[in-house]
């Protein structure tokens, strides 16, 4: 039984979430509706060779810490939208309870842009690696907090593997410091730090300052056996000052949703932050 403690944290409602999710069916018998599917694309290639501010740019029209944020619809819109401005990659939320995310949305916006777009879930099972490579997504989100508290069904092992057999890469999510070396250590394509605390939904940008300054040793030893990966800073980013100092701190890109879906024009918000010139 889980302590009260792990019930006030909300990592553990997303998770018993996720397994509901799994268990009624929503990720099962989407490929036969989707058709032929664009040829997969890097995420972390896209994030390197950027010669803009790498960015990687959310769809949400809802948070559980914000609440609405837009309304929901014209996915295929703001996709584009993000592309004209000069993004990295998109990012897609899929889970439908707390973020109002719908898994068909994935083959809207891959069929729309050609920069590679990322399913943003709260993935547990083996099932929702195949409903995101079904859907035409080009990267998956595992979170370091799901599988340390031991909330996966399958190993992170098994999840990985399942993600390389289906061609996607792995954004491989940290909060803590521990979490950052684990994810930094492990087969990810891209790491992310979590500026958002989901034990109570909190942000600061000091997450992503600490991790990133303590996390520079280990990060050039990676470097030196060829192992080091992309790490961007996600939740709470809204200017280029903030990113500018992020960026000097180590980080090689960013992840932001709010504060382009709350712009009255995304494409002018986006290219504000990734310094893309009409």
């Amino acid at each position: 039984m889980q302590s009260r403690k792990n019930e006030a944290n909300f990592i553990f409602t997303l998770a018993r979430s996720a397994a509901q999710n799994v268990a009624e069916g929503y990720y099962r018998g989407l490929g036969k509706k989707v058709g032929a599917r664009p040829a997969r694309l890097s995420l972390s290639g896209s994030i390197v060779r950027s010669r803009l501010v790498p960015l990687v740019a959310e769809i949400k029209f809802s948070s559980p810490a914000e609440g609405r944020l837009r309304p929901a619809g014209d996915v295929r819109g703001i996709a584009r939208a993000y592309e004209r401005g000069g993004v990295s990659g998109i990012s897609v939320l899929t889970e439908p309870k707390h973020f109002e995310g719908d898994i068909r949305y994935l083959p809207l916006v891959k069929k729309s842009v050609k920069v590679p777009v990322l399913m943003k879930d709260i993935i547990i099972d083996p099932v929702q690696i195949d409903a995101g490579a079904d859907m035409g997504a080009d990267a998956v989100l595992f979170i370091a907090a799901i599988f340390m508290n031991g909330l996966a069904s399958a190993s992170l092992e098994e999840m990985f593997s399942r993600a390389r057999s289906r061609g996607l890469e792995v954004l491989f999510e940290a909060h803590t410091e521990d979490e950052y070396v684990f994810a930094l250590e492990s087969d990810a394509d891209v790491v992310g730090i979590n500026n958002r605390n989901l034990t109570n939904l909190e942000v600061s940008l000091e997450t992503s300052k600490r991790l990133l300054a303590n996390g520079r040793l280990e990060r050039e030893r990676l470097r030196k056996t060829g192992k080091d990966k992309p790490v961007i800073s996600e939740s709470g980013i809204r200017t280029r000052q903030e990113m500018d100092e992020l960026k000097a701190l180590g980080a090689d890109g960013f992840l932001i949703g709010s504060a382009f879906m709350k712009s009255a024009d995304i494409e002018a918000k986006v290219r504000s932050l990734t310094g893309k010139s009409r």
